[in-house]
């Protein structure tokens, strides 16, 4: 089935290519450790790539009590991170524990990857006080070493707990103390004061690298009162 998936991207070659010409960010969510998603998603990047897209992988992990599909997602998972700018994997297992952590339903932890992608998206797309772009992330992500990207929500009355729910995300054994690159936008509404954003980010920073390149964006909306959100993109790792 991986091979047939494979095939079925190059067959659409020409199609697929005329929309991914006029992208400047593709994303791609998909399951690893079946036969489409194993056999597509990696083809679908090179794609990307070739058009000359930035191309980021969301792509999920089978349990390891699964043997067959976890074998099967093992060895797919090295193309498509040679294939991708930035490559994310969401760990099954992270994923029922982080369930466990907050007492919820574990299959509900799709919401987690729309807030992943939600967040970057409107990082790069919205205008904000201190804005981001493609070149930012270009800048942070082409970094030597594995790279990862985070998200984490809180309130305004405890910006701290902000930095905590990123450092817990339920992505693959990837941590982030070290890191030599990081883009980061907090984003909050018209409540969000100079000291929320400088404790959300002086509590995030301080562990990466002491020399870690640190591009920073902020960003206000009427949607976003009483709330903070951290997304940042660490690279070097």
């Amino acid at each position: 089935m991986t091979a047939l998936a494979a095939h079925r991207i190059r067959d659409g070659h020409s199609s697929i290519s005329q929309l991914l010409d006029r992208a400047e960010l593709v994303i791609i969510l998909s399951g690893l450790g079946g036969g489409m998603g194993s056999g597509a998603t990696a083809e679908l990047a090179s794609l990307a790539r070739e058009s000359d897209s930035l191309v980021i992988s969301i792509v999920g992990l089978p349990f390891a009590e699964q043997p067959l599909r976890y074998s099967i997602a093992e060895s797919t998972l090295p193309s498509v991170q040679a294939n991708s700018n930035l490559c994310i994997r969401v760990s099954m297992e992270r994923l029922a524990w982080q369930a466990r952590y907050r007492g919820t339903d574990w299959r509900t932890g799709s919401g987690w990857i729309e807030e992943l992608v939600e967040g970057l998206v409107t990082t790069l797309a919205r205008v904000g006080k201190i804005n981001l772009d493609l070149m930012d992330l270009r800048t942070i992500i082409n970094r030597p070493g594995n790279a990862t990207l985070i998200v984490g929500t809180g309130t305004t009355d405890r910006p701290g707990r902000v930095v905590h729910e990123a450092q817990n995300s339920p992505l693959s054994d990837l941590g982030v103390e070290g890191a030599k690159g990081c883009m980061i936008q907090v984003e909050g509404g018209p409540d969000m004061t100079l000291s929320h954003l400088n404790e959300v980010t002086e509590a995030f920073v301080s562990s990466l690298d002491p020399d870690c390149q640190v591009i920073m964006g902020a960003r206000a909306s009427d949607e976003m009162i009483g709330k903070i959100r951290l997304v940042a993109v660490v690279s070097g790792l």
